[in-house]
């Protein structure tokens, strides 16, 4: 097994993110930045939540942080990382990340509502959302430290739908432009690493806490493994996929037999053959 640089991980890093955001008073400080607003306390809504939706066959989330206040609205904030220090997206081109970004935002809002509403709960019980994305790159390009989108009318833009969802991209690129001196400060740590304030420094210290704990380590290697295993997975899926589109493909043109496109393509005759 590869050695783990402890040493070498962040606060941008997933799952030292979400560790450090467990500490209630820094999640608590974040948002009232991030939202300008005042929050008398929060809850936590089942830590690394997965949420998964009714249909059997679609894909499932796992949360970073997932919180209400006590107003009820609900909260998703999630650390968005490309490239080698990313847990999720490790290797992927952050291009393909941003081009992603607002599909999975939508995705997320859904399935948040979906876990929101109850059997027998009527749709005027959904309660306001956020989801809000920590980006370590820009996600619009367009130089704002803060995209905050709601559902506007297009003919008359001062038109809110008024559905209760918001949602809110952070660009830690760009923190020198943030108006609000704690958000910059949060943003600027994001992006360099060094702390200039209390609050980011009660972070930086929380970060160091988490990485020297021993709990913590040990439950990391297992989502490092897990991790690994997901996209094994993934991949074999993917192999299979195109195995069984070159099938088709084949059985279409009619030129080969069951048992040759089978060897062909390295699947079983039986699969082939119900094609």
């Amino acid at each position: 097994m590869k050695t783990i640089d402890w040493d070498s991980l962040t606060f941008v890093n997933n799952y030292v993110f979400q560790e450090v955001l467990k500490n209630k008073k820094l999640c608590k400080y974040l948002i009232e930045r991030i939202l300008h607003i005042q929050i008398k306390d929060i809850r936590y809504l089942i830590e690394e939540r997965h949420i998964n939706s009714a249909r059997i066959s679609s894909k499932g989330i796992r949360l970073d942080v997932y919180v209400e206040n006590r107003e009820g609205t609900v909260l998703d904030i999630e650390m968005q990382v490309t490239g080698d220090n990313s847990t999720v997206y490790s290797g992927s081109d952050e291009a393909e990340v941003v081009s992603g970004l607002p599909l999975r935002t939508r995705y997320y809002q859904s399935l948040i509502s979906m876990d929101m509403l109850r059997r027998g709960m009527d749709y005027q019980e959904l309660r306001k959302s956020y989801v809000i994305f920590i980006c370590t790159f820009d996600p619009f390009g367009k130089g704002l430290p803060m995209y905050h989108f709601t559902y506007r009318c297009r003919e008359d833009a001062s038109l809110e739908m008024g559905d209760l969802t918001e949602n809110i991209y952070l660009n830690a690129k760009a923190a020198d432009k943030a108006e609000d001196a704690a958000l910059a400060d949060f943003l600027f740590y994001v992006n360099s690493g060094r702390a200039n304030s209390k609050f980011t420094q009660a972070i930086d210290a929380e970060t160091k806490r988490v990485k020297n704990d021993t709990d913590w380590r040990e439950r990391y290697v297992t989502w490092e493994m897990d991790l690994k295993i997901m996209c094994k997975n993934a991949e074999k899926k993917g192999e299979k996929k195109k195995a069984l589109d070159t099938a088709r493909a084949l059985k279409k043109q009619g030129k080969l037999s069951d048992s040759e496109i089978a060897e062909a393509t390295a699947l079983p005759l039986r699969e082939v053959a119900a094609l």
